[in-house]
């Protein structure tokens, strides 16, 4: 299940990213556009940083469950 999750992370990082980036611009959060292009950087890297722990974490059950699954070779 972990593995899923890191994945929509992953995916769901960039669109909240522009958008905390746009937000951040709108509601006077920082004055110029590199300052918002930078917030965006910032929400990007800590999504995805997220989600690569979460991927790392899976992966060891994901392991366990793929090996139960194979059959042994007479």
């Amino acid at each position: 299940m972990k593995l899923y999750i890191s994945i929509f992370i992953a995916a769901v990082s960039m669109p909240l990213a522009s958008i905390a980036g746009i937000c951040s611009l709108e509601f006077g959060y920082v004055s110029s556009f590199r300052q918002a292009f930078g917030v965006g950087v910032l929400v990007a890297s800590v999504l995805l940083l997220v989600a690569l722990t979460l991927f790392l974490a899976g992966i060891p059950s994901s392991l366990r469950r793929l090996r139960t699954q194979v059959l042994p070779r007479p």
